[in-house]
């Protein structure tokens, strides 16, 4: 493994016990998600080639851990960010970041300094009638699309292997047309808010991560996550859905077989570097 992406996710598991530590004084629910939930599953720890953790928190519990870590203060080591608190801030899921460990990310047209992060998605409820949780599923994909869209050189992975035809077709368009003029990136977010909250979270029997790498495919019962179940993961426990066959299987297929090199995605980190040194180092 590079040496410089285990630094990286040591950092990550750091900020992973923070989050776990507040999450715990608070009550607050969640769960590993994808790559990170199948880490936990099949290396008991990161994924060797992932760079970075992923968990998803119910809407009510995400509406009130974003209140906690606005109005905490943490120093100037870490920082949460959200579109809504930072203008520069882009993206429709929370990040909590520790800002001493600076990487750059190539994986965009346009390259992206940031820092050391972990994601905090949203659980978002959805209709229980199947038609239309249909309906909410196309209303939610075409806003994404034009939120994409509309800061498609800071956000999208135009190299990303595995897209399906008309995500290829959609980036085609991005690269040759000048659409993403079209779309003011802060109305587009405000626009998502407004359909991913609109289904009361304790009336439904469905959950989503909508805004994350696998859209509708990270859909499911409720049932399937239930309280959730620890697993071990690096030194430490992940909370996860209380069946992570049935995610892990609807999301990869054979999950316990890792994919081919050639098939491995990640962020396109290319450059780490440690911006403070530790105290105590």
């Amino acid at each position: 493994m590079d040496s410089s992406l285990r630094q990286l996710q040591l950092k990550e598991l750091n900020l992973l016990k923070f989050f776990q530590k507040i999450c715990k004084e608070n009550s607050i629910r969640y769960f590993a998600l994808g790559g990170t939930l199948l880490g936990a599953v099949r290396h008991r720890g990161f994924i060797p080639w992932d760079d970075d953790i992923d968990v998803g928190i119910p809407r009510p519990d995400y509406e009130r851990l974003c209140q906690i870590l606005e109005k905490s203060e943490f120093g100037e080591e870490i920082r949460f960010c959200t579109y809504k608190n930072n203008p520069a801030y882009i993206r429709y899921f929370g990040h909590i970041e520790d800002t001493r460990f600076k990487i750059v990310r190539h994986d965009k047209l346009t390259a992206e300094e940031t820092f050391a992060w972990i994601d905090l998605f949203p659980l978002d409820a959805m209709p229980n009638n199947a038609i239309l949780r249909k309906i909410k599923v196309w209303q939610v994909l075409a806003l994404r699309a034009m939120f994409r869209f509309s800061c498609f050189d800071r956000l999208v992975d135009v190299k990303k292997k595995g897209r399906p035809l008309h995500e290829r077709i959609l980036i085609w368009v991005g690269l040759h047309t000048p659409i993403q003029k079209l779309f003011d990136t802060k109305k587009c977010l405000a626009r998502l808010e407004k359909a991913l909250t609109s289904i009361p979270y304790e009336n439904s029997n469905y959950l989503v991560n909508a805004m994350g790498a696998y859209k509708f495919r990270e859909m499911f019962h409720k049932k399937y996550y239930g309280d959730g179940k620890l697993y071990p993961f690096e030194d430490t426990e992940i909370m996860g859905p209380v069946d992570y066959d049935f995610v892990c299987t609807q999301l990869y297929g054979d999950y316990m077989t890792p994919p081919k090199m050639d098939d491995r995605n990640h962020h396109g980190l290319q450059t780490v570097e440690n911006v403070k040194a530790d105290a105590n180092s």
